[in-house]
Order: C-alpha cells, then sequence, then structure tokens
C-alpha cells in the first residue's frame, strides 16, 4: 500500500490550496483497526473499504519508509526533555547574544 497520501494541490474543505500536507495513511490505518477491532478481541484483521488508491505493488517502500532519523522526528522527547533542551538552547543564544552587544557596545565606547 502507499505508506502517504499525497494531497499537494488538492483543496480543503473551505476552498484553500494543500501545500505540504501528506498524510501517513498506513499509521491512521493502523489505529482504526486497532479501535475496530480491540487490542485484545481475538479478532485478527480488520477490513478497510473505500481506499483502494492507496494499494499499490509490492514494490512500494513500506513501513519502513516512515522511519525518520532522530534529527528529524519532532516526537521523540517527552514534554520535559523537549523543554530542557529549548531552554538550554535558548539560554545560550541568549548568552551569545549579549556577548555580541557588549562587543558592540565596548566599539561604541572604546573601551
Amino acid at each position: 500500500m502507499h505508506v502517504f497520501d499525497q494531497l499537494q494541490g488538492e483543496l480543503d474543505s473551505a476552498g484553500r490550496p494543500l501545500i505540504v500536507t501528506q498524510p501517513c495513511v498506513a499509521d491512521e490505518l493502523a489505529a482504526a483497526g486497532d479501535l475496530v477491532k480491540g487490542k485484545i478481541s481475538g479478532c485478527p484483521v480488520a477490513v478497510v473499504r473505500g481506499l483502494g488508491r492507496l494499494v499499490g505493488g509490492l514494490d512500494l517502500p513500506g513501513a519502513s519508509s516512515i522511519v525518520r532519523s532522530s534529527e528529524k522526528d519532532m516526537f521523540r522527547l517527552g514534554a520535559d526533555e523537549a523543554h530542557r533542551i529549548g531552554f538550554d538552547e535558548g539560554y545560550k543564544a541568549a548568552g551569545a547574544a549579549a556577548e555580541t552587544k557588549e562587543t558592540v557596545n565596548d566599539a561604541d565606547t572604546g573601551l
């Protein structure tokens, strides 16, 4: 199956063009299947109808195409870790900006 649905160029419900819209339908279908059949029901499969446009050949890249490197994964960290990294990066940037400002002020005053 096609893992992503290519919606670039389509229009949304308000008539606006979709520029960078590429939902991961493989994830969406897996989640819907779990909701329909349940995790512990013993039902091994859920049947999905109406998405024949996503069916493709066996040469498609499959699930491996949705694995992101840690640098590109926006959700690899929990909230606390993301906050800490953002805080540290902001603190460093503020320090660098302060140092630059001091250098400029020193040049202006001749100190």
